[in-house]
């Protein structure tokens, strides 16, 4: 089973999403964030859809991504067992 906290590209996304502020984000303020090319973000940002969902509003052509709400809590309770 694919665990993307394996791979760290995937694992820099997931921790771009996990401020409590950042519900929606674009492809571009990740890149931004991580480090990481805009074109693979936004590649990784399309094809796993079981991890994100694409917002319906396009502001400025821009899209918005967040995580699936499961995985927003799963990923936030990963994040402060790992504190404890």
């Amino acid at each position: 089973m694919y665990n993307p906290f394996e791979d760290p590209t995937a694992s820099r996304i997931l921790r771009a999403f996990s401020h409590p502020h950042d519900l929606w984000r674009t492809p571009g303020g990740i890149a931004r964030e991580t480090g990481l090319p805009f074109h693979t973000v936004q590649l990784y940002l399309r094809d796993h859809p079981d991890l994100f969902r694409l917002s319906p509003l396009v502001p400025g052509g821009t899209p918005l991504y967040s995580l699936h709400p499961d995985v927003r809590s799963k990923l936030l309770r990963g994040l402060t067992d790992k504190l404890v």
